[in-house]
């Protein structure tokens, strides 16, 4: 092995070393509902294309990286809202357990035996398998970096918190305690680099830290949000800026 092809491959070893210390969290990306139970089926398909975080999982899959994705639909459970008594949206219907659309029509009569299940079979699974591969990458790598995936309307929803129609390419969210600066600017400079418009929890904030390890300082997280334009077009999304956007999330995290 002469002396460029070893120092390729010691790049590659630490680029790899990098990697496993990541966790994709992908909560957004199915469309798959398993139990139909209370739905008002006539409202369903509106709603998956409205909120369905389309193609994250392809845009957020990166070689060596896991990734935790969530494959049911989130109008079925949402894993990442809050328990109800801590959930901002939960007075709208739209808590873990959705109860109502975008627009205030009935999505679902709520049936608590059937809201507890959901709870328990779903949502603290996810929760759990999330946990424990923290937990395994702390014992191994003393740190670990979560990014929270997601993607969003060029259009404000009804129910959205901040309905300024003037929204960016990327949205980044951040946690007080658990993003560092740093993370925050490499990403940045990243898509800005790229020509693309970058604001900082703006329209939507904050990063997903499971409660069990906030105030943690091992874990490190960042939510990226991709603004659906960019790789949905009328005919659909789009395999090539969906490439193209993969490539940069790659050189955003890990090169570049």
């Amino acid at each position: 092995m002469n002396k460029f092809t070893n120092t390729i491959s010691q790049i590659d070893t630490f680029l790899d070393d990098i990697r496993e210390k990541f966790i994709f969290h992908i909560p957004h990306s199915s469309e798959f509902i398993p139990d139909f139970q209370g739905f008002n089926k006539e409202l369903i398909e509106n709603e998956t294309k409205l909120l369905v975080d389309h193609a994250t999982d392809k845009i957020f899959n990166i070689e060596g990286v896991d990734s935790v994705i969530f494959p049911y639909n989130r109008i079925f459970c949402d894993v990442e809202r809050l328990p109800d008594e801590k959930e901002e949206l939960f007075k709208l219907g739209r808590g873990f357990y959705y109860t109502k659309t975008d627009d205030g029509k009935t999505l679902r009569e709520l049936n608590e035996e059937h809201k507890n299940l959901i709870k328990k079979n779903y949502y603290d699974t996810h929760h759990k398998i999330l946990n424990d591969l923290i937990e395994n990458k702390i014992k191994k790598f003393q740190i670990v970096y979560i990014i929270d995936c997601h993607s969003y309307s060029d259009i404000p929803f009804i129910s959205d918190l901040d309905k300024n129609s003037n929204r960016p390419d990327i949205c980044l969210g951040t946690d007080v305690i658990h993003t560092p600066k740093w993370l925050i600017d490499k990403i940045k400079h990243t898509f800005e680099k790229e020509g693309l418009s970058v604001k900082i929890n703006t329209p939507y904030s904050g990063t997903i830290v499971p409660l069990k390890f906030y105030g943690n300082n091992q874990i490190k997280s960042i939510m990226i949000e991709i603004n659906r334009k960019l790789y949905i077009d009328n005919d659909g999304i789009n395999s090539e800026k969906i490439n193209y956007l993969n490539n940069i999330i790659k050189k955003s995290l890990f090169y570049g």
